[in-house]
């Protein structure tokens, strides 16, 4: 199918055409570069109901995968260097990077949908505080643990032939052969629940205080750089205050992938070290919101003193 008409005069009228499947359509010369240029069959596509859900559900798929990505990747950095290793010790800068660089890769895949929060606790400060309508929280928390628990399941899935030979075909909670602390994160056998919850929140809330921090337009962001930034805000949390807990610092991270491990490895993993699962999922999200309280009432930007500087202003002008 062709046409007579120019692509100028297509231009003109702000119209585009194609000629045929593979052949090259015609811009407009004045758009700027990187301007996408929207077909008929586009627009019409988005009148249709099918492209309306999509859309609609679009921030919670992303949310989904981006999380799945995120603990695919930090649960396989664990699994590799448990199963590589006589000390797992020796891991742990290995096992830092690899969820700091998850994280990155997750924020990177979901940030310009969904926000790319992929934490409960960061998702409930966003809602407290940077606008994020609380109608869509828990939907954003659904994608979230729902993420955890598929990209555990993917990890275990393609590790499940190297665990064979390390454990002996015997999934264990404790020894030497464990594997189960690769999923939920368990805290030191010396440190009780009390102080692990302690841990948590504080990591918790100086991710959430580093996050609203990076993403401040008004403070210092780093605008194209935040998945870099975020991914090696978490590098540097767990090298620093991760070790007792091992730093989860996120309910999403920790429960779905402790259900996952739950298949194989029983019921202990919600039992262990007095019953620890309840301490990364509440601890996260009290710490996180202490953290987003201090960022918002404690540092005050050039957004909030521009916002004042208006209001004393106002007053003024109305005293006057």
């Amino acid at each position: 199918m062709s046409t007579s008409r120019s692509p100028a005069r297509h231009a003109s009228e702000g119209k585009t055409s194609r000629s045929s499947l593979f052949s090259k359509p015609s811009y407009d010369s004045s758009k700027k570069a990187g301007e996408e240029v929207e077909y008929a069959d586009q627009r019409a596509l988005k009148d249709t109901y099918f492209n309306r859900l999509r859309i609609f559900l679009s921030p919670y798929f992303a949310e989904f995968i981006g999380t799945a990505v995120f603990v695919l990747m930090g649960c396989g950095a664990n699994l590799t260097y448990t199963v590589m290793t006589s000390n797992a010790q020796s891991a742990w800068l290995g096992g830092a990077f690899g969820w700091g660089i998850g994280l990155m890769l997750g924020v990177f895949v979901a940030g310009g949908v969904s926000g790319a929060m992929l934490n409960p606790a960061v998702t409930l400060a966003f809602a407290a505080f940077r606008g994020l309508p609380w109608i869509q929280v828990p939907f954003y928390f659904f994608a979230e643990f729902l993420g955890g628990f598929i990209g555990a399941m993917l990890a275990y899935v393609c590790f499940a032939h190297s665990l064979d030979p390390f454990d002996g075909y015997d999934r264990q909670l404790n020894g030497p052969f464990a594997s189960a602390g690769s999923f939920g994160n368990f805290a030191r056998p010396f440190i009780g629940n009390g102080a692990a919850f302690i841990s948590e929140a504080v990591g918790t809330g100086l991710l959430v205080i580093g996050v609203f921090a990076i993403t401040d337009n008004n403070n210092f962001p780093a605008r194209s750089c935040t998945p870099i930034a975020i991914g090696l805000l978490l590098t540097g949390l767990a090298l620093s205050i991760g070790y007792p807990t091992g730093y989860s610092f996120n309910p999403a991270r920790d429960l779905g992938p402790r259900c996952a491990a739950a298949i194989w490895y029983g019921a202990g993993v919600f039992t262990k070290h007095g019953s620890y699962t309840w301490v990364p999922v509440a601890a996260p999200m009290a710490g996180g919101t202490v953290g987003a309280v201090v960022y918002e009432f404690f540092i005050v930007s050039k957004r909030a003193r521009i916002e004042g500087e208006l209001e004393d202003d106002e007053r003024s002008v109305a005293l006057e």
